[in-house]
């Protein structure tokens, strides 16, 4: 099975729009309540990092089937694409306390 969703995220106004796809691709996927919130909550928060640190992009949400020893199962995969400048020191970015933020 192969179903994706291409969001784009151009402002903020978007954001909704990827909650509610991430919440039909968990719901498409057979998850629980919490699980479906749970990947709601991730990818409102991947869509608003796009929208406030990246200048946009696009957030992907595909349902990914594996085949445990107990049967297939269909997980929900989110992948934030961005069109932002990039990280000018990965390295200073990457210790504990440093932010861009004003």
């Amino acid at each position: 099975m192969s179903r994706v969703w291409d969001v784009p995220v151009d402002d903020s106004t978007r954001v909704r729009d990827v909650r509610v796809a991430a919440e039909a691709a968990g719901a498409c996927a057979g998850l629980g309540p919490h699980r479906i919130a749970t990947a709601a909550l991730v990818a409102t928060e991947l869509a608003t990092n796009l929208v406030r640190h990246a200048d946009g992009g696009y957030v992907l949400i595909n349902l990914v089937e594996s085949a445990p020893a107990d049967g297939r199962r269909l997980s929900v995969q989110l992948v934030a694409l961005d069109h932002g400048p990039g990280i000018p020191d990965v390295a200073a970015a990457m210790r504990d306390g440093y932010t861009t933020a004003a």
